[in-house]
């Protein structure tokens, strides 16, 4: 019976350590990573249709197979500027529990996995109080990214819109 070679454990996902797979993307200059489980599809820049009154952050909607999603432009959600679309553009479909919304982002760099334990809990400074949706960190030190819990980035500015004058109720 021949043996075949064992795998090394770095290469193996374990039980206690599970591989995990990220979408990176850019946004401005900032790298950032969500699960790949909550993005359905990457789409090239899209005809969006403006929506009156909209939150500041919402670009507008997307016309898809069917159905209208909102787009979050998430340069102006993370970094407060404003940039054309560019060819580079994409649009990450993603669900959240039943909905489905669009982010628009600079640029989406690659699809990554990552053991559990390499994703480190974001510092205390960071989670909490101001940005509540970036969860972790993984990445080297040269580049690394942070990981975004859309639900809480979006809850976030929902709720700050709607505590400003003259916001939706």
């Amino acid at each position: 019976m021949k043996m075949l070679p064992r795998r090394s454990l770095p290469e193996r996902a374990t039980t206690q350590d599970p591989l995990v797979k990220l979408c990176s993307f850019l946004v401005g200059k900032e790298e950032y990573v969500l699960d790949i489980m909550r993005v359905e599809e990457i789409l090239p820049p899209q005809r969006i249709i403006p929506v009156p009154r909209a939150p500041s952050f919402v670009e507008g909607m997307l016309h898809l197979r069917g159905a209208m999603l909102p787009v979050v432009d998430m340069r102006q959600r993370l970094t407060a500027t404003e940039a054309p679309p560019s060819p580079r553009s994409r649009l990450l479909v993603c669900l959240l529990g039943r909905r489905r919304l669009a982010l628009r982002v600079d640029r989406v760099t690659e699809v990554m996995r990552v053991r559990r334990s390499e994703i480190k809990p974001a510092p205390a400074l960071l989670s909490p109080g101001r940005t509540p949706f970036v969860v972790g960190v993984c990445g080297t030190q040269e580049r690394p990214r942070l990981l975004l819990d859309i639900k809480a980035l979006l809850r976030a500015e929902v709720e700050r819109e709607t505590q400003r004058p003259g916001g939706a109720a």
